[in-house]
């Protein structure tokens, strides 16, 4: 053993003359692939290699014998054979410079190790450079990022505010509140069909329903609304527990049931066809539905910011309008589209939602919700003020986008037109 020991450095750069690959970028990897006997030869001299750490020493190596002379050019004419020309041998710098990368690598305990050297090609790393540059600026142009260009100022969302069109007292009964939704218009809608539908039917005993009547009837459904009791004929009881007094002192109970019997807001000969297009859910109460629609416009004015969202109400029972909506408050009821005043939250249009259509398919439905509550902003907005409107991701799609850009060019010169997408 008195032959010169190998340290870790000699030992790395064995290795790396063994197993590494040159660095000439023009050779590939077909090229570097050696026959039986250089596979052979690199085996034995790496075995003989390990097998030299293995045997016992006092901290002495001993180096590894020479390969015989006939392997040596065997290997060395296939290499000429194969190759077109020989690869350039890494000088001694090299060596200790991959010796320090493969020495500082961190190790591995109870696993083995495969060090293997990448070649080094300048202009493979340029390449691999410039697409990730490329790849980075690509995601940052899709990120959020903040608005710079015609940003608006906050004072244009409160510009206008929502103002009633009529101012009240603090003295004004609600009743008179309650009027100017539920107004003339309604109760001569509900008059005039509910008699229409009793006379349809012939009911026997009816008499013509009247104004005063009908509204002692609504007075009746508020109460009844807010003093819930578990059937209607308690509200009539003998047993004080149970009688109201202000419903049993108004009208009778045989006169209540008989108009609830046929209290109607449209003409029931007049239903389009469940198979026509013009069908509608909603064709019973879509008269009234209206006039309020047109009595929340009427009684206040439009803000210069709204926001249009979905609403629901509570409903349990068995309908085909029923939605279930599982991350809402009111997880089971109607859903109703809503455009709203975005600082008070009045409520200035609805639409309530009677499910898919007939194709199945809901492709675009968002866009055709603020298309439909918009539409009567649009001119509003050419003859008045700013309106700005604002809604989350679900109603943004491509035909929303497109809408909104061929107004912007249409209407160019208009100040009052204000697109903040």
């Amino acid at each position: 053993m008195n032959e010169k020991a190998l340290n870790d450095l000699e030992i790395a750069c064995a290795l790396e003359e063994i197993f590494g690959l040159p660095d000439d970028p023009d050779v590939s990897d077909d090229n570097l692939e050696s026959d039986e006997e250089d596979v052979q030869y690199s085996t034995v001299k790496l075995q003989r290699i390990l097998e030299s750490l293995d045997e016992p020493h006092d901290g002495i190596l001993a180096p590894t014998p020479d390969p015989p002379d006939s392997l040596i050019s065997n290997i060395s004419n296939a290499s000429v054979e194969n190759q077109p020309s020989p690869s350039p041998q890494p000088t001694n710098s090299d060596r200790l410079r991959r010796a320090r990368i493969i020495q500082n690598a961190p190790s591995t305990s109870g696993t083995q190790q495969t060090l293997r050297r990448q070649p080094q090609s300048p202009v493979a790393n340029t390449n691999s450079d410039s697409e990730t540059d490329d790849s980075d600026g690509e995601e940052e142009t899709w990120k959020k990022t903040m608005w710079t260009t015609d940003r608006p100022s906050p004072s244009v969302y409160d510009e206008i505010p929502m103002e009633p069109a009529i101012m009240f007292s603090s003295r004004t009964r609600p009743v008179t509140v309650f009027e100017k939704f539920f107004t003339d218009e309604v109760y001569d809608l509900i008059i005039y069909q509910t008699n229409l539908y009793a006379e349809q039917r012939k009911d026997e005993g009816w008499t013509q329903l009247d104004k005063k009547e009908l509204k002692a009837f609504v007075g009746i459904f508020i109460i009844m609304g807010y003093n819930i009791l578990p059937s209607i004929d308690l509200y009539w009881s003998s047993d004080p527990g149970f009688r109201v007094d202000e419903i049993a002192e108004t009208m009778t109970v045989k006169r209540f049931k008989k108009i609830l019997r046929n209290l109607h807001v449209n003409d029931n000969t007049q239903i389009p066809d469940k198979t026509s297009e013009n069908y509608d859910k909603l064709y019973k109460i879509r008269p009234l539905l209206d006039l309020i629609t047109q009595a929340c416009q009427k009684n206040a004015k439009d803000s210069s910011s709204q926001s249009i969202d979905e609403s629901m109400i509570l409903f349990k029972g068995r309908s085909s309008m029923k939605q279930y909506m599982p991350l809402k408050p009111i997880k089971r009821g109607y859903k109703v589209w809503c455009r709203c005043d975005s600082k008070t939250g009045y409520l200035y249009e609805f639409y309530i939602y009677t499910g898919k259509s007939k194709t199945g398919t809901e492709e675009g439905l968002g866009s055709k919700v603020v298309k439909m509550l918009t539409e009567k902003l649009i001119n509003k907005a050419l003859e008045e003020y700013h309106i700005i409107i604002t809604f989350d991701n679900f109603f943004c799609d491509y035909t929303l986008m497109k809408m909104a850009f061929m107004l912007q060019e249409l209407y160019e010169d208009t100040e009052n037109i204000c697109l903040y997408l």
